[in-house]
């Protein structure tokens, strides 16, 4: 149990360094650090993923590891930390789907991977609208299709990743 416990650990910590590492990069308004939460999710039991993306967002609050090299309260709790602070529900969600329905991994992974994208979006697109006073449609018609699409490539390499990287992590 010690043992496994330390690998999971282990884990969590390699993949919140990764995110450190990723988090200031940004593809058409993602950050790269989206891919390794997902990969987290698909890939530690839950309460690691969470730790995992939780040292990320506790790290950013003295390192420049948010997207755009962003960093500190004013950052996490701005008007695009609702996306930030959706990642531990994202990875929470994703995790705890695949534990529950062992049976059915990729069924759960994939129901896992499409309710992050609506938490991911649904809450930061809101905290947007709420810390911006914008309108919801004038915010959704702004541009953000082609980042939900590279959201969804994240979901499926995340998906196609899951299994090579469960077996590499045992």
């Amino acid at each position: 149990m010690k043992n496994k416990t330390t690998r999971a650990l282990c884990s969590a910590l390699a993949f919140s360094f990764a995110m450190g590492i990723l988090g200031p990069y940004q593809y058409a308004g993602l950050s790269a650090a989206v891919m390794v939460v997902l990969l987290a999710g698909v890939s530690l039991e839950p309460l690691f993923a969470v730790l995992s993306v939780g040292a990320y967002l506790l790290a950013g609050l003295w390192l420049p590891i948010y997207p755009a090299g962003g960093r500190g309260t004013g950052y996490l709790l701005g008007e695009r930390g609702g996306f930030l602070l959706a990642l531990v529900l994202c990875a929470l969600v994703i995790s705890a789907l695949i534990k529950g329905l062992r049976k059915r991994p990729k069924i759960s992974a994939l129901i896992g991977l499409g309710v992050a994208f609506l938490l991911y979006f649904g809450m930061g697109i809101l905290w947007y609208v709420v810390k911006t006073e914008s309108s919801l449609v004038a915010v959704l018609t702004s541009g953000w299709g082609g980042t939900c699409l590279l959201f969804l490539l994240d979901c499926i390499l995340a998906y196609v990743a899951a299994g090579p990287l469960k077996k590499a992590l045992r």
